[in-house]
């Protein structure tokens, strides 16, 4: 209200100013203005900076972005515009549709795979480079054509020796259900260069000469495991794994390819298998040693298992890999320590087998098989005694042979007083060893042999108790009772 009667106040002092500036502009002399003291208005003016003058050619150029004007300077360089995708390259060839392809018929994959790699210029021969573009897109088709496992590699190598790679890779005609009981056929594929260009070749079983020829000419899921010189001939060899898969158990077996004589052969005659297994090398001054792991079988019906590692070495009198060594993980079963010591007697390490047996006798914390998995008392009460003998005589056996009478007799009288029915083999042995009139124990062990042998084959079911530990494990025959003497 106080606003109000203010600015009316303010709106009649304007009104008697204007009024008497009239009647002074329109009066005489006569005409006297009476004084009146007039409030002084003050009404807020912009403050305007005084003008100055400017050429138009000095004024910058203005470049709108949007729709606010900014300032700036000609002779600078515009900001970098935001990239949210790299520039694209140039594409490849397409990749060819997958062939028809069988292991049978290999001509249609042969042709596909080299028509695709010839078609780029830096993937032929010649090319900087131009092997190992050729390996790796040649991965990537196969991969795309499901001729291969998506753990396969593809590799290069100078398997003939002349200074130029070969390209190496094996296929299958179909890995859509690996690793199943559902064979995927396949071979290996071979690329060499020809001048300037790739062309192809293809090995299966029918190519190789085999020791034990296979019932099939095809690998089955054939993977590539390495292309190096394994054997110090300067020459590239191919190890290749082949896996067969039946019920409860995927077992693998290994082949080592070389070319000599204008033909590849097998190196690994033997044909090296086990189940659950995997491939590594270990390389040395002679040579790359191929390690073959695993060993477990998935069913119950194996029984008790350990995995192994079987070490496979080049031999310069077969000239191929035979199996040098075998090594055992760590047991604590009383079967297991038997096993041991027979493996160290088969190598005639006696004093190896010597404390194995006598550990297999003496150790109460061995454990036992029937006792671990639940059989009956009596089934564990049958599983020591037997272990018991079979040790005991083996014992013997190893004194003697290590030209040890004294301990050889010793033992032989404790298992004649101390296994029952198992202490036929003792006595038989004992009879002939004692008897013999051969110059010395080695000797002497052997008449002893063939008269436990004589004696187990007479008796055969004393043997049964060594095969109740599952398939996995050795099958023991009545003439297995002493090791084959040389």
């Amino acid at each position: 209200m106080r606003k109000l009667v203010k600015g009316r106040k303010l709106n009649l002092t304007l009104v008697v100013l204007i009024i008497s500036l009239l009647l002074a502009a329109c009066g005489g002399e006569d005409s006297t203005p009476t004084p009146y003291a007039l409030p002084t208005v003050v009404f807020p003016t912009p403050t305007q900076a005084p003008p100055t003058s400017i050429p138009v050619q000095s004024l910058p150029a203005l470049t709108f972005a949007g729709p606010t004007a900014t300032p700036r300077s000609t002779n600078q360089p515009p900001p970098p515009t935001p990239t949210y995708r790299p520039s694209p390259t140039p594409e490849l060839p397409a990749l060819p549709k997958s062939p028809i392809f069988t292991p049978a018929k290999p001509d249609a994959l042969i042709k596909a795979v080299t028509g695709w790699l010839n078609q780029q210029k830096d993937a032929l021969p010649t090319a900087e480079n131009g092997p190992e573009n050729a390996r790796a897109r040649l991965r990537d088709l196969l991969a795309t054509w499901n001729f291969i496992g998506a753990e396969v590699p593809v590799y290069t190598g100078d398997l003939d020796g002349d200074g130029k790679p070969e390209i190496v890779a094996t296929v299958a005609d179909d890995w859509t259900h690996f690793p199943s009981s559902i064979a995927g056929y396949g071979l290996v594929l071979v690329l060499k260069a020809n001048k300037s260009a790739w062309t192809g070749s293809t090995l299966k079983q029918a190519n190789l000469k085999l020791q034990k020829p296979s019932f099939r000419d095809e690998f089955v899921y054939p993977k590539l495991e390495k292309v190096d010189d394994l054997n110090a001939d300067k020459k590239a060899e191919i190890v290749f794994s082949e896996l067969y898969c039946g019920a409860n158990t995927c077992s693998t077996s290994l082949h080592v390819l070389n070319w000599a004589n204008n033909k590849f052969t097998d190196l690994t005659p033997d044909v090296p298998v086990m189940p659950s297994a995997k491939v590594s090398f270990e390389p040395g001054d002679t040579g790359t040693t191929i390690l073959f792991a695993g060993g477990g079988f998935g069913s119950v019906g194996a029984g008790l298992q350990r995995g192994r590692t079987e070490y496979w070495r080049w031999d310069a009198t077969s000239k191929t890999f035979k199996l040098a060594d075998t090594k055992y993980e760590v047991s604590y079963y009383l079967y297991h320590r038997v096993i041991d010591g027979n493996l160290a007697l088969d190598k005639a390490n006696y004093p190896a087998a010597i404390t194995l047996y006598t550990g297999a006798l003496t150790d109460s914390t061995l454990k036992l098989w029937f006792n671990e998995s639940q059989g009956t008392p009596q089934q564990t009460q049958d599983e020591k005694a037997i272990l018991t003998a079979f040790a005991r005589f083996r014992l013997a056996l190893t004194y003697a042979l290590s030209e040890d009478r004294a301990n050889a007799n010793q033992t032989l009288q404790d298992a004649i007083a101390k296994d029952g029915k198992f202490s036929g083999w003792a006595t038989a042995f004992a009879s002939a060893f004692q008897a013999s009139k051969a110059p010395t124990a080695t000797v002497a062990a052997k008449e002893g042999c063939v008269a436990a042998v004589k004696f187990s084959q007479q008796n055969p079911s004393l043997v049964d108790g060594l095969n109740l530990f599952g398939y996995a494990n050795p099958t023991f025959k009545p003439e297995d009772i002493c090791p084959t003497l040389k």
